[in-house]
């Protein structure tokens, strides 16, 4: 199973070069660190300035790795450079992609809301929170098309409230626990901005996330199911009683796509669950399948296993 490393640049005047499918990385000329290129997710850059050629970018788009680029202080995404080739079927996928009605994707939407809730009664179930568990999963069973009957969010309210306490608020300024939820879902986003390249897919048209001014849509539509892995590792980070975004934290948070879990009679991982997930979808536009299929982890597997997460 591929190993989903995330690669974080955290610290200024570091050099990013690619030799013989590695990715180097220098400070002051000289190595700091070396990754395998096909091990490699996403590299995310977030200091204040890196260096690195169009060679490096090349090799980046070659092997489909999408390079982050964020926000200073927030650690949200703001750009993010990615492979415009990067699957053999991609003109039609794209094209199926792009002419689907809109029933057909108030479906999708709607298991996608089903399987995030779903997902987040497990996450509370796994904490002891049975009878908001009960809630969720009945607020999951009775998702309409499109969620017409906004559950979603009815859904927020009760599955914040149950895992981070009643006064607790998101909110992507705050420098509280949010810092860490914005860097863990930076993670998430940039794994699922692959894989959706990875499947051919256009990751600018989303199913249901349509601001004019978002260029990853359908990303920031897929990972909602997958958001739970990050919170759980959040509420995992909070119990030891650092909440500052330290390296070792960043460790964990970044740790969460490598994490093993047993889903659907087999071994996976969260990033191998979204590229299953992106090409379910794929598929499913082009009427490969009848139905868009999201898998969800029981509470029982939820403590999961940590592999290496490699930051430099």
């Amino acid at each position: 199973m591929k190993e989903n490393r995330i690669v974080e640049i955290s610290e200024d005047g570091r050099t990013i070069s690619t030799e013989r499918g590695f990715m180097l990385v220098k400070a002051g000329g000289r190595e700091i660190g070396r990754v395998e290129l096909d091990s490699i997710s996403a590299v995310i850059c977030s200091a204040n300035w890196t260096m690195l050629g169009t060679p490096a970018i090349s090799k980046f788009s070659e092997y489909g790795i999408p390079l982050v680029i964020c926000d200073k202080r927030t650690k949200v995404p703001c750009s993010a450079l990615i492979s415009l080739d990067a699957h053999w079927r991609q003109a039609d996928i794209m094209e199926a992609q792009a002419r689907c009605k809109m029933p057909k994707n108030k479906c999708a939407w709607q298991a996608i809301v089903k399987s995030k809730l779903n997902q987040q009664a497990q996450t509370l179930k796994y904490f002891g929170r049975n009878s908001a568990c009960d809630i969720l999963m009945d607020l999951s069973s009775g998702v309409k098309s499109g969620d017409s009957g906004n559950a979603e969010a009815r859904g927020a309210v009760i599955y914040w409230r149950e895992l981070m306490g009643k006064n607790f608020r998101r909110n992507r300024e705050a420098d509280d626990e949010n810092i860490l939820f914005n860097y863990g879902y930076t993670v998430l986003r940039a794994c699922a901005i692959r894989s959706i390249c990875s499947a051919g897919l256009n990751p600018s048209l989303g199913i249901h996330h349509c601001s004019p001014t978002n260029t990853h849509r359908l990303s920031d539509d897929i990972v909602e199911p997958f958001r739970c892995f990050v919170d759980l590792c959040v509420v995992e980070i909070k119990s030891l009683g650092d909440i500052r975004l330290t390296n070792e934290n960043k460790r964990k948070l970044s740790g969460i796509l490598t994490r093993r879990y047993f889903c659907g009679g087999q071994i996976t991982s969260v990033g191998q669950m979204l590229s299953d997930t992106a090409r379910n979808l794929a598929k499913y536009y082009l009427e490969e399948e009848n139905d868009f299929r999201i898998d969800v982890v029981k509470s029982k597997y939820l403590g999961g296993v940590v592999n290496e997460s490699k930051r430099i």
